[in-house]
């Protein structure tokens, strides 16, 4: 669904939109587009960092405990919200290394699945919620303008060497992606130097790079059938900070038309600044 069939300028009506906003920049990118768009933006923010990011572009803004699923639900039906947006960054092993703080809706529905993959916990949120009477929204109905499509998006062009590898990196991250271990790769001369686990993209990519003494090339990937409502890989500026290597270059290489490039112009002044190539496959 388009954002303009629900869009609240093109009905005249003023929608209220939840955002259960975590960390990173994202939450407050997605809350700004809501609100040009005519939406009252009303914000679960999952720490004081993604309060302090939302606020200036909604209505109100409610600091949440991620493991308390029923009472936000009730704080969310309570505020009028009928339609929300997940995103950001949530700490998963925060919240499983303090598991005695989720309350007995969490305990519940998170005993009911088989892994404690983000996909999974994810899944099982939203299925809470939608059962509640709230629709998630996908994020890209509000943040289209994020994904590149095919092409580079930098200066520089990889080199016939990179783009072997990034041909290795995408069959192997559409598989770990499968498998629902992670969704990023680091890559030298087709040799797997460091694989996203739960330890998130960026610290893999460091660890690569740690490896490699050298630039690498990052290729990131959205599972194959991802949930669009909240499974979208995103990229940015501190992806590229991850990637630098004692010899800039480099090459970050995502899939088109599915993986966020998120602040653009800033990521691809410092991707030139360092020779490091972006380009969406």
């Amino acid at each position: 669904m388009s954002v303009s069939a629900v869009s609240p300028e093109k009905t005249g009506t003023k929608l209220v939109l939840g955002l259960l906003a975590g960390e990173g920049s994202l939450p407050a990118i997605l809350a700004q587009s809501a609100a040009a768009r005519g939406y009252t933006v009303i914000a679960l923010a999952l720490s004081p960092q993604a309060a302090e990011l939302v606020g200036p572009y909604c209505t109100k803004v409610i600091e949440v405990y991620p493991g308390q699923v029923g009472k936000n639900i009730k704080l969310a039906k309570a505020e009028g919200i009928s339609d929300a947006v997940l995103i950001g960054k949530v700490p998963k092993l925060n919240i499983l290394q303090n598991i005695t703080k989720l309350d007995w809706v969490a305990v519940r529905e998170l005993s009911k699945i088989t892994n404690f993959s983000d996909h999974a916990v994810q899944q099982a949120v939203a299925g809470i919620m939608e059962r509640e009477g709230i629709k998630i929204r996908p994020q890209a109905e509000f943040l289209r303008h994020l994904f590149p499509e095919v092409g580079v998006v930098t200066k520089r062009q990889p080199t016939a060497a990179e783009y072997i590898d990034i041909e290795y990196g995408l069959s192997v991250a559409k598989e770990i992606a499968r498998l629902d271990i992670g969704q990023t790769v680091v890559v030298q001369d087709r040799i797997i130097l460091a694989v996203e686990g739960a330890e998130g993209t960026d610290r893999a990519i460091r660890r690569g790079v740690e490896l490699a003494r050298k630039p690498v090339v990052v290729v990131k990937v959205a599972k194959a059938g991802h949930d669009p409502r909240f499974d979208t890989p995103a990229v940015g500026l501190t992806t590229l900070d991850a990637m630098k290597a004692p010899k800039s270059g480099g090459v970050l290489a995502i899939g088109a038309g599915e993986t966020m490039l998120v602040d653009q112009e800033e990521a691809v002044r410092f991707a030139d600044a360092n020779g490091i190539s972006i380009v969406a496959v």
